[in-house]
């Protein structure tokens, strides 16, 4: 396994990580994350709108929580100042953690003022309750603006959706978070299954071929390779062990190009980009009505 220190962090975390968006409650779940703890995973992903942190929970029992890089979110509707302290201290006991690595603004709402749910985080670090403050789907004029509105600790990191052919981060929000130490956390690094239909799904078999690895190895071993950290759900220890395995090889600079290359000939749009295209979304937007589906 792969290890680099997380922007601001102390801990060297796994630059795989475990995403568990819509990960069934189910048993095969929980030996799946824990056999990727088993086996060096060290970053588990959750979120409050996710109903995963109880998984998380399940499948933590016993372990070393000191080796652990646990990150989970906030939901929009939570940004007021007693709401980002009431979702923190639910998602704590859901998790059975007393500590949260790394706690994320979910999505921006701009029906909340930043700096006031800014000062709500701020304040949870100073508590010990949280170690990192980090967000997620924020554009880069939104990143810049929430770090502005930070007083006494740096933003950490931004997790957006980021694969071979979803790259709209690229190149203003992607260079700007290299330049400033704010680590990228790719979700659905897999696009979202994708990557197994059709001409993508060939061309980047046939690439795999020459490693003995398969199509979604080397779409994650790219993101990786990309300084970011992927997040891919694993459902099964089978699918664990899958994208584990991704990263013991490197792309050499003739494939990594022609991986690269994918993105003009078969782009798709990222969730984001497809809400800021929705009327309202970026000033007035009701997260109430969403589920875990949806997010």
């Amino acid at each position: 396994m792969e290890y680099k220190r997380f922007s601001g962090s102390k801990k060297e975390v796994s630059v795989i990580g475990i995403g568990t968006w819509m990960l069934e409650n189910t048993s095969e779940s929980i030996e799946a994350i824990r056999y990727a703890i088993q086996n060096k995973v060290t970053f588990i992903d959750t979120a409050e709108i996710y109903g995963t942190e109880p998984i998380v929970r399940e499948a933590i029992k016993g372990m070393d929580r000191e080796k652990l890089f646990i990150a989970t979110k906030v939901w929009p509707t939570h940004f007021s100042h007693s709401g980002v302290i009431k979702a923190c201290k639910a998602s704590l006991s859901n998790l059975g953690i007393d500590y949260i690595d790394l706690y994320q603004l979910h999505w921006p709402n701009r029906k909340v003022s930043i700096k006031e749910t800014m000062a709500a985080m701020e304040e949870l670090v100073g508590e010990g309750l949280v170690r990192h403050i980090g967000v997620s789907n924020f554009s880069l004029d939104e990143m810049k603006e929430a770090q502005d509105a930070l007083s006494k600790y740096e933003l950490a990191s931004n997790q957006v959706e980021y694969n071979v052919v979803t790259r709209e981060i690229e190149p203003d929000l992607y260079n700007y978070c290299m330049e400033n130490s704010i680590a990228i956390i790719a979700y659905s690094p897999l696009a979202h299954g994708y990557i197994f239909k059709g001409k993508l799904f060939e061309e980047l078999s046939k690439i795999g071929s020459k490693y003995g690895k398969t199509a979604g190895q080397i779409a994650l071993n790219w993101v990786a390779s990309r300084n970011a950290f992927p997040i891919p759900k694993a459902s099964s220890i089978k699918h664990a062990k899958e994208d584990i395995e991704a990263l013991d090889f490197k792309l050499d600079e003739e494939d990594m190009d022609a991986v690269s290359a994918l993105y003009a000939k078969y782009p798709k749009k990222s969730l984001a980009a497809e809400r800021r295209e929705s009327k309202g979304f970026n000033n007035s937007y009701d997260f109430s009505s969403e589920s875990a589906e949806q997010v």
